[in-house]
């Protein structure tokens, strides 16, 4: 065995930033455990924990974390003030009344992203770990809520000061060099697609990891408005670029399928010639040149699709339709690609600046998932104040806590049973460690200094390894339950019997927590999570409100949002987590073509063929929320009519308007059949709820 080896890979592998982050995070942890001694607070293990639980590796993501954690701590600590002074003496309601806000808060979390789903999960429990031990001494409520919202506080004002002015790493600047990264990776799709330069399962797998990247810059974008005042105030760009990056993984499928099925087959020199300059672009080319290109390939492909629609038609339809949405979809990425090129200029002082408006969208919501969740953290507290009451247990207020403590972080999970595993690996090697420090390290050390050297090895490990994502649910863990159970104050109690009394107490409240993760609504199978996936992607086209005419970006962003949601867990080498994936993109197709048809029926179509579409679309609506394989069926019989009526109402007695968005509604029409035929499997695992067994044709079933 190499020597190397025996050293564990988050250790081995750190580099420059996962050092800065660990000691950054250790002499915050430090300062914030000196201020908390020297000023005689209780507890002083909260203002360390809370620096760990706050640390991030960016500024504005620590700030953002600590802002919202201090709100939901303030939060809960009212909560806990108001109902012991209310239910003084009634400690049955007081519990009730507990079990009922841990509930609540717990649903909203799980109906939010980021840190403000975090900032109901701090309201929820904090209520717990002030009011529980104010049942035994209710008259020291307030002074008990006033010292847990001061020390976390602290930890929470060293954190942050440390962030800004120690390695300081602008979640601002950090957001402009994804931005960057994810617009190039876009420009080289659209080329390589152009080209002909990937196939169908590249192409997955690059839209799989731009989904990816995108969601998460959604989400860098929130944080860099709290570290950079330049990015604050111009939000509206930062939305509306997100909003055109989004959408360029979706308009990216149609003309793929056009230059792999269709480019020979209906071959046309000038549509060949866009391409290959489509196909040449450079993204590291100046954003002037790179602006003024994209512009005039978009002029190009409109120009082009004019003067197809204008001139003599051959009897081939087929070819026409073809080449039309070839045209299309050149087009609106060219536009697309120069609005994204215009607005990161923008935000980098590289063009003048335009008040751009960027609308607002919100991602996927599941409220009947976050009402079990509410229900199951609910319960999971009403059985261990249940056993805490039965048992008269000096452990009881602990393992209550415990309880309320993990439903609140891992409730919201999709499958908690799976996250909270890392967890318990922390939480048992915090005992381990606490044991070793608080009977036999600790007791010889002496001043302030000596403690310091003595936590550093600890510290400074789970530091480097909660910078690394395989890593950070062991080290978060141990940075939360070592001092918890070491349980630092100025009068230092080294006794074995209160180490032993807490890690009981943390013991029992995992065992209960775990229970109840596994008995009440466990957490999906990998099957049960794919089914789920067709499902929600599937209620979510039918239940959209069409004729609200709500933006495109909006239904992109709950879908992929949805659909990233479940990434992670899948295998692009296995067959049917492929062909899922290939359905879900399939479905954002399906859904942003209602809303392209629903659109030119609104500008103006002739008016029996702007009346089939509208209930075309009513119906598909109908059947994506409830719908049989017959049903599918007959909607794809229906849009075969509605076609042929199209096609057979084109002619050149139609003005120039209506002649084109006919042709363009004609175009997405075949889109649509196309796509409900070729992706049938999927379209009736969600509306039908059946078991996800894969892609199959709906007309050979």
């Amino acid at each position: 065995m190499a020597p190397g080896s025996l050293i564990p890979a988050f250790l081995r592998q750190a580099g420059a930033r996962e050092w800065q982050f660990s000691l950054r995070t250790f002499a915050a942890g430090m300062l914030a455990l000196y201020i908390a001694l020297a000023l005689g607070l209780d507890q002083p293990k909260w203002s360390l924990m809370t620096v760990y639980i706050v640390a991030q590796p960016l500024g504005g993501m620590a700030v953002a974390k600590g802002i919202y954690r201090l709100l939901g701590t303030l939060g809960g600590a009212l909560v806990a003030t108001l109902l012991v002074g209310a239910l003084n003496g009634q400690p049955t309601l007081f519990f009730i009344a507990l079990v009922v806000w841990l509930g609540l808060c717990t649903f909203a979390a799980s109906l939010l992203r980021n840190f403000r789903a975090y900032a109901f999960v701090l309201a929820g429990y904090s209520a717990l770990i002030i009011g529980v031990p104010a049942v035994l001494a209710p008259d020291q409520t307030f002074s008990l809520a006033v010292a847990r919202v001061t020390e976390i506080s602290l930890g929470i004002f060293c954190v942050s000061l440390l962030s800004v002015l120690v390695w300081p790493r602008s979640a601002g600047g950090a957001y402009l060099q994804s931005s960057r990264s994810q617009l190039i990776a876009l420009i080289r799709l659209v080329s390589d697609t152009a080209g002909g330069r990937l196939d169908r399962d590249q192409l997955r797998a690059r839209r799989q990891t731009l989904i990816t990247d995108g969601m998460a810059l959604e989400n860098l974008r929130e944080h860099a408005l709290f570290d950079s005042p330049k990015l604050r105030n111009r939000a509206g760009l930062c939305r509306r670029l997100g909003h055109e990056m989004l959408a360029m993984i979706s308009s990216v499928g149609p003309l793929h399928v056009y230059v792999l099925r269709d480019a020979e087959r209906h071959h046309h020199p000038a549509v060949a010639a866009l391409l290959a300059d489509i196909a040449a672009l450079d993204p590291e080319a100046p954003p002037e040149a790179l602006r003024d290109t994209l512009h005039g390939l978009y002029v190009r492909a409109r120009t082009l699709a004019r003067e197809l629609r204008g001139g003599q038609r051959d009897d081939n339809d087929e070819r026409f339709y073809a080449l039309q949405l070839a045209l299309e979809h050149s087009a609106e990425l060219c536009d697309r690609l120069r609005s994204s090129v215009a607005l990161f200029a923008m935000l980098t002082d590289r063009a003048p600046l335009v008040q751009w408006r960027g609308g607002t969208s919100r991602p996927h919501l599941d409220p009947s998932q976050a009402w079990r969740n509410g229900v199951r953290a609910a319960l999971a507290l009403s059985g261990a104040l249940a056993f805490w009451y039965w048992s008269a247990s000096p452990q009881g207020a602990g393992v209550a806590i415990q309880v309320g403590v993990i439903c609140a972080l891992f409730a919201t999970r999709d499958n908690p049973l799976a996250a909270v595993r890392g967890f318990i690996k922390g939480a048992a090697l915090a005992a381990l460690l606490a044991t070793l420090y608080r009977l036999v390290l600790l007791p010889g050390s002496d001043g302030f200094a000596e403690l310091v050297v003595w936590l550093a090895p600890v510290y400074v490990l789970a530091g480097l390894a909660m910078a690394r994502p395989a890593t950070a649910g062991i080290g978060i863990p141990v940075t939360i339950f070592f001092p918890l159970l070491l349980d630092l104050s100025p009068t230092q109690n080294f006794d074995a019997l209160p180490l032993f009394n807490n890690m009981l107490s943390l013991g029992m409240g995992m065992i209960l927590a775990v229970l109840a993760f596994m008995l009440v609504w466990p957490g999906d199978t990998p099957a049960r999570a794919r089914q789920r996936l067709c499902r929600d992607l599937c209620r979510t086209l039918g239940r959209w409100p069409i004729r609200r005419r709500w933006p495109r970006h909006r239904l992109e962003r709950q879908l992929y949002d949805r659909i990233s949601l479940l990434l992670p867990n899948l295998d692009p080498s296995n067959k049917e987590d492929g062909e899922l994936l290939r359905g879900a993109l399939a479905a954002v197709t399906l859904g942003l073509g209602l809303l392209y048809l629903n659109m030119m029926c609104r500008r103006g179509l002739p008016g029996d063929e702007k009346l089939a579409i509208t209930r075309l679309i009513r119906d598909t609506q109908r059947v994506l929320r409830d719908g049989d394989e017959d049903r599918w069926l007959a909607l794809t019989a229906q849009a075969d009519t509605v076609l042929r009526r199209c096609q057979r109402a084109y002619g050149p007695e139609l003005e120039p308007g209506e002649r084109r968005r006919l042709v363009r509604s004609v175009v997405r029409l075949r889109l649509q059949i196309s796509i409900i035929r070729r992706y049938a499997g999927f379209f009736l695992a969600g509306s039908a709820d059946r078991p996800w067994r894969g892609l199959r044709n709906l007309d050979v079933v």
